[in-house]
């Protein structure tokens, strides 16, 4: 771009987007429209970097445009349900975002760089959860011993976990510490890392240098007929590791001797619930903020006739969700903020309003649906005289339909986020002038 000078005759000026002063970059930059394209414009030049990387540029990124974007979900798949033609013998099929997010493509997030993958043991992995930009699966380890044995063969041994970032390939291994493999394990649930980290990196909280694990367990009491609960967190990092929070809470919470009594029902305004068999109301509640155990009592009119696959507690925003099936209506609950009181946020007919539906028979709802999996967007379901006819209902308009890809899948599916901050990487000078884009 040529500048003319003041006066006749000035000769004319030639400058360029480098005598942008940086506050005048900072502002353009803060008018891209995603995280990825952030990564593009890191990537120009040495310079575009320095200010993107800068954690007072990033924050301001983060607060302009709010909420990270979602590139997809991992689609978990439960093989008792028969295999889709899509899943290729894999346990987790990744689902693009609709409309998908401009310049990631979906070969971005397979997981053919976990062990064991390139062997054709994809199955042997199994994703529990996912935050941000990370994913954490667990491999079931072969104990020894009966109660052991039981634990494998209902799915509650303590497994070893890799977290992985699929977007970078990245991923770490967590073997679990002979301890708790004496212990039942009733879940294994990713958690943001130290507060003081997040402040750092801009406002993220999570990251493959920053993030935290908790696995809640069953400790069998043998002073008596019963147990209590036990968490375990483990922390990323050189100081990081496995510690055991011992809780005096926890100690006064009696959960049943078995521990295939206690299923995980969702994960909530800061909170993991689980459901206990036979126990009219009760619920066991983990708050991850302060890792403190308490029973949690529900409402008989939300709680009666419990069972596992008729049942689960999701995040609403503003209020704590429950969703149940109930003679075949599905009912969604919604616990007012403040009061406490519990209403009927949402009531589906399932036998009427799949009557249209393709392939729907009139020999199906004789029984109790199930539920397959439910989020804060949709309930996936089926009915118990067909597996594999699954439908899923849109919790904000009652919509219900099954042409939608998640159907496709029955198991549960996890948001996928674009890692924040993003993974910035130098665009580094190399000898003779050459510049090599990282």
């Amino acid at each position: 771009m040529k500048v003319a000078g003041a006066g006749d005759g000035a000769a004319a000026v030639m400058t360029t987007v480098e005598d942008v002063p940086d506050h005048l970059l900072e502002v353009i930059l803060l008018r891209l429209d995603s995280s990825v394209s952030l990564l593009r414009a890191a990537a120009a030049c040495t310079r575009w970097r320095r200010v993107v990387a800068d954690a007072g540029f990033l924050r301001s990124f983060r607060s302009l445009h709010g909420a990270r974007h979602v590139a997809g979900r991992y689609h978990t798949v439960d093989p008792s349900f028969g295999w889709p033609p899509s899943a290729g013998g894999s346990s987790v099929v990744f689902v693009p975002s609709s409309p998908p997010v401009i310049g990631v493509a979906s070969r971005f997030f397979t997981l053919d760089f976990l062990p064991d993958y390139a062997d054709g043991n994809a199955w042997s992995w199994e994703l529990g959860d996912s935050r941000g930009g990370l994913l954490l699966f667990s491999k079931k380890r072969k104990s020894t011993g009966r109660w052991a044995a039981m634990a494998d063969a209902r799915g509650f041994s303590f497994p070893d976990l890799v977290v992985c970032e699929p977007l970078t390939r990245r991923y770490q291994g967590i073997a679990s510490a002979v301890y708790f493999r004496r212990h039942p394990c009733l879940g294994v649930f990713l958690l943001d890392g130290d507060a003081a980290d997040a402040d750092d990196t801009g406002g993220g909280g999570i990251g493959m240098s920053n993030f935290r694990v908790v696995a809640a367990l069953h400790d069998r009491t043998w002073q008596h007929d019963g147990a209590v609960p036990l968490a375990c967190v483990f922390t990323s990092g050189s100081d990081g590791g496995w510690r055991v929070l011992q809780s005096a809470a926890a100690a006064a919470v009696d959960l049943p001797e078995r521990f295939d009594f206690i299923n995980f029902a969702g994960r909530a305004g800061g909170c993991l619930y689980w459901g206990i068999d036979g126990e009219d109301g009760a619920m066991l509640v983990l708050d991850v903020a302060t890792m403190r155990f308490s029973i949690d009592m529900f409402p008989e009119t939300i709680r009666a006739s419990y069972d596992k696959w008729t049942f689960r507690v999701i995040d609403g925003g503003y209020a704590l969700r429950v969703v149940r099936v109930m003679r075949n209506d599905l009912k969604v609950f919604a616990q007012l903020a403040g009061s406490g009181e519990w209403v009927v946020e949402r009531l589906v007919s399932l036998p009427e309003a799949t009557r249209e539906l393709p392939g729907r028979r009139e020999t199906y709802f004789r029984q109790e649906a199930k539920i397959v999996a439910a989020n804060a967007a949709y309930v996936l379901l089926t009915p118990q005289e067909k597996k594999r006819w699954l439908f899923s209902v849109e919790l904000e308009t009652g919509k219900v339909e099954r042409r939608h890809e998640r159907n496709r899948y029955a198991g549960a599916a996890y948001s996928y986020e674009l890692p924040w901050p993003p993974a910035l990487q130098a665009c580094a000078d190399y000898g003779g002038g050459r510049r090599r884009r990282r």
